[in-house]
């Protein structure tokens, strides 16, 4: 009697075939029940109405997985009014972590990438952060995520000066330079930093500088960085970081001299309790003056 081997592929379930099919380091959008990961489909009826909805993949190797795998540990939506953040920690185990968070909440946004990894960030107002793990090749599907919600975040355009522009000589800072002139239709650069630069960290070890970049827009202001400000001098860097604050979101801000044994002043910016401070191995006289200049601000 003749037997038939069955491939194993004609076994599996079609939709779990197809999720192991695609799956990679790649954020997809979901148009339909069918295309958002088993574990939060129970929650369509009310994704189904977001404007954009994104499933965010695990961390995982190919050569580990197998059809019918927990393979996306979140989902992210962005409504009208509000950003939501379905999380699963734990694969095939554990309750469904749901996140919401007004726009009227949100302060700022902060995009970091280092090698394959990225994050976007939320911060909002009460002090806390909604951080969204990513892969680093899904970059600019976030930037996409950013671009939607701007406007509802940002108030109106405001005149930049004319008078003090830098142009950075570090390569990756004019990169964003040209991408933020592009974005916001224009983009003033009043502090940067050097890389490489001699310097001391907290403790007053030697360090050298990563560099910083300080960028004024029509609506916003735009810190790019890689990450820590000083580094080992052996110790290479791969982070960059872009950080966006809304000047309609900020309520006061300070500049504080280096503390003992550091090298470095402290750019503070303050929105309800949320204090971001940014690190500048050369006095940011420049960007004080501008911030000066907007006069709902309070210099602390």
């Amino acid at each position: 009697m003749a037997t038939r081997v069955v491939q194993w592929r004609e076994a599996v379930d079609p939709a779990d075939l197809r999720e192991y099919d695609a799956f990679g380091p790649w954020i997809y959008p979901v148009r339909s029940a069918a295309e958002l990961p088993r574990r939060f489909r129970r929650y369509w009826a009310d994704l189904a109405y977001a404007e954009l909805l994104l499933k965010i993949p695990r961390d995982r190797d190919r050569s580990q997985i197998q059809p019918g795998d927990d393979l996306y540990h979140s989902v992210l939506a962005v409504f009208p009014e509000r950003l939501q953040v379905l999380r699963a920690e734990v694969p095939d185990a554990g309750e469904v972590e749901r996140l919401d968070v007004r726009f009227t909440e949100v302060v700022g946004v902060v995009t970091t990438a280092n090698l394959l990894q990225g994050q976007w960030t939320l911060l909002l107002r009460n002090g806390r952060r909604l951080d969204v793990p990513h892969p680093a090749t899904g970059g600019d599907v976030m930037e996409q995520v950013s671009d939607l919600i701007r406007p509802r975040i940002s108030g109106p355009e405001r005149r930049l000066p004319t008078t003090g522009q830098l142009q950075p000589r570090d390569h990756l800072f004019g990169v964003h330079l040209a991408a933020l002139a592009d974005r916001f239709g224009s983009a003033l650069a009043l502090h940067v930093d050097p890389r490489k630069a001699p310097c001391r960290g907290g403790f007053g070890w030697p360090k050298v500088s990563t560099g910083t970049m300080i960028v004024f827009t029509p609506t916003e202001l735009v810190i790019v960085n890689r990450g820590e400000a000083a580094r080992p001098v052996f110790m290479p860097n791969y982070e960059v970081g872009t950080v966006e604050l809304p000047y309609s979101r900020l309520e006061s801000f300070a500049v504080r001299p280096p503390a003992r044994w550091s090298s470095f002043h402290q750019l503070v910016l303050r929105s309800g309790m949320q204090d971001y401070v940014q690190l500048c191995l050369n006095p940011p006289d420049a960007v004080a003056a501008q911030l000066r200049l907007l006069e709902f601000l309070e210099d602390i």
